[in-house]
């Protein structure tokens, strides 16, 4: 469920959280799916209304986290815990759905896989 961590070579070696792709045995590709969270606007490109799906998705888990810290001070102490941890498990899902979305249409189009690969988002992965 989680992604990997692979340096892009596009940001000078940082470090950043990869979805993989293979089409072709040894040639293994990386996409960068934290940049394509950070900056769903990138994601327009591969469908209809992206930026505004991301931005909603992140907001909400942001305000789940918000309820869970509310309902510690109405409630019981810890009820700020289930409220930490449904944020964090659904902004790496959106992490990952970004990096599934992007892989999906490089996978399609050689259009799209150009496309992301100038954006900095795709690299090939040496062994």
């Amino acid at each position: 469920m989680f992604l990997k961590c692979e340096p892009n070579p596009h940001r000078a070696g940082q470090m950043t959280r990869a979805v993989f792709m293979e089409n072709v045995p040894g040639q293994r590709f990386a996409i960068d799916a934290e940049e394509l969270h950070k900056r769903p606007e990138l994601l327009n490109a591969f469908g209809r209304n992206m930026y505004v799906r991301f931005r909603v998705l992140d907001a909400l888990a942001y305000f789940i986290c918000l309820l869970g810290f509310l309902a510690t001070l109405a409630f019981v102490w810890w009820a700020f815990i289930p409220g930490l941890a449904i944020c964090a498990l659904m902004l790496a899902v959106n992490r990952k759905s970004a990096g599934e979305i992007a892989r999906r249409a490089a996978s399609r189009s050689v259009d799209n896989f150009r496309a992301l690969h100038e954006m900095g988002c795709l690299w090939l992965v040496y062994a």
